[in-house]
């Protein structure tokens, strides 16, 4: 589904399902890179630590990846305007 396609209810109901499928994924990915022990409440310092720099990584990233498929369909609009342009000139 295009979000540059949707009205504006649609548009905050896939972004609240795009931020609520990224956090499962943080949880999931972190949760399971830093907790080893389950026999207490609470984390330990390590796994804290651990939790805060996986956190801020996979955020980081996620800001990455997203920002290039950003530029990666702009390029793709600029060269479907230029195809369009080309058949339009050769139309005419």
């Amino acid at each position: 589904m295009d979000p540059n396609a949707m009205t504006g209810v649609q548009g905050i109901k896939y972004n609240l399902i795009a931020m609520a499928k990224l956090f499962d994924s943080l949880s999931k990915s972190c949760f399971k890179k830093c907790v080893s022990r389950f026999g207490q409440a609470d984390l330990l310092v390590g796994e804290m630590t651990c939790t805060d720099r996986c956190t801020l990584k996979f955020m980081q990233t996620s800001e990455i990846v997203s920002q290039e498929l950003q530029k990666a369909q702009q390029q793709e609009m600029k060269q479907q305007q230029a195809v369009a342009q080309m058949q339009n000139s050769f139309g005419s």
